[in-house]
């Protein structure tokens, strides 16, 4: 009985120590690394914050919004007509595509940065858009200009033609 008592009572510290200690580093994570003693604190939490990537700044608190994104892309079918396509604002029902558009939203940042590298995901759409027929697909990249609230109160829209820089990023053939 009082190996298990002992047993229980090491168990509870060792798991509020590491709530003591999880919630140390959430609570140091963001600060800035003014003072001494920060740094000093931040040099044993840092293995721990990397590893659960936990290492947030500042602005993890009030993150800054920024401008928009779209990703966008571009079906040229046989007879020279282009079809746009946004995945991710088109209604989706099946879960399978949903899923994989919402992959296409975590690559988004990828394909931008090194369109050549996704010749496999122009298959993929040259496969779905089979119907169409089609010769090749472009990315493409919609980033937001400059949007101010004057605009909105006089009916436009962050992502509207005036208000959007496109460009074709690559034209890949199927």
């Amino acid at each position: 009985m009082t190996q298990t008592w002992w047993w229980k009572r090491l168990t509870y510290l060792v798991m509020s120590l590491f709530v003591a200690w999880h919630s140390l580093a959430i609570l140091l994570a963001p600060l800035p690394v003014n003072s001494g003693a920060l740094r000093w604190a931040r040099s044993y939490l840092n293995p721990y914050l990397n590893l659960f990537k936990l290492d947030n700044r500042w602005s993890f608190f009030a993150p800054e919004v920024g401008k928009q994104r779209v990703f966008r892309y571009i079906v040229e079918d046989a007879e020279g007509r282009e079809h746009t396509f946004e995945p991710l604002n088109e209604p989706t029902w099946s879960f399978p595509k949903y899923a994989m558009w919402r992959q296409f939203k975590y690559l988004y940042d990828s394909i931008m940065n090194d369109p050549e590298a996704y010749t496999p995901v122009v298959a993929l759409l040259c496969r779905q858009h089979a119907s169409l027929k089609p010769v090749a697909v472009s990315f493409v990249m919609v980033q937001e200009l400059d949007f101010w609230a004057e605009d909105y109160l006089k009916g436009h829209r962050p992502l509207q033609p005036d208000f959007v820089q496109v460009v074709r990023l690559t034209n890949t053939s199927c």
